[in-house]
């Protein structure tokens, strides 16, 4: 691995430890009943997780049950929602054994992600003057996109040594549909179900099933459309060649 992206691991690292330390310093709980539901929620979604194509890494569900304790959980709570969600989705039912610089950047990743998006959506719609939770989780959202696709796009260019303005776009276009109904669907249950976890878990969970598979269905069509495409190349290059000679 080449040097820039050994160094950048290592910033997002100790910037995730700094954000644990500080979870930890003001750990206050609010229920411990609905964290444990909304954990066991996160990690269950982060084992539905979706390959991406051209890109060493997965999505989960787990993002939606992250920016529903945004709205109803505390700073420590989400933040380990996050980091627990990141090691069920690096470590759990994958095709190859990851290295443990993946495993240490997606948790890092992950980490510092959701406390940004925590941070911000907790505090810029009081700035202007809103308070509202689909404000909270729209702010939430748009911050923990940005930021997910921008840190996991950048390891791969320095990595790869490619450039981050073809990077960026490609894990972009490729998540954005995703979080953009997840979004939508957090949104929505937090503000229906009036805080009550239940109420998440009733309208949230069978929806992001539902959205899984079919956006799983749409990834390995378009995979296997990309296959079928490289080969038809391919049998035109060797008609090609067969007739020159």
């Amino acid at each position: 691995m080449p040097n820039p992206a050994k160094a950048y691991i290592t910033t997002i690292a100790a910037l995730a430890t700094a954000v644990l330390a500080i979870a930890a310093s003001r750990w206050n709980p609010q229920s411990l009943t609905q964290f444990v539901a909304l954990f066991t929620l996160a990690l269950l979604a982060s084992a539905m997780k979706i390959h991406l194509p051209g890109f060493k890494t997965t999505i989960s569900t787990n993002f939606v049950f992250i920016l529903t304790g945004i709205a109803l959980l505390s700073f420590g709570e989400t933040v380990l929602l996050g980091l627990g969600g990141a090691l069920v989705q690096s470590l759990w039912k994958t095709q190859q054994r990851p290295k443990p610089v993946q495993v240490l950047f997606n948790g890092a990743c992950l980490t510092v992600c959701t406390a940004a998006a925590y941070y911000v959506s907790h505090n810029l719609p009081t700035m202007v003057g809103v308070s509202s939770v689909a404000a909270m989780i729209a702010v939430g959202a748009v911050v923990y996109v940005v930021l997910n696709t921008g840190l996991v796009s950048l390891v791969v260019s320095l990595a790869e040594r490619s450039p981050l303005r073809k990077t960026w776009p490609s894990c972009y276009e490729w998540t954005f549909p995703y979080f953009l109904v997840g979004s939508a669907v957090a949104g929505l249950a937090s503000a229906a179900s009036q805080g009550t976890t239940w109420g998440v878990m009733l309208i949230v969970v069978p929806v992001m099933y539902c959205v899984y598979v079919y956006y799983r269905m749409h990834v390995i069509r378009a995979v296997l459309e990309n296959i079928s495409h490289v080969s038809r190349e391919n049998e035109a290059m060797l008609a090609g060649a067969s007739q020159a000679r």
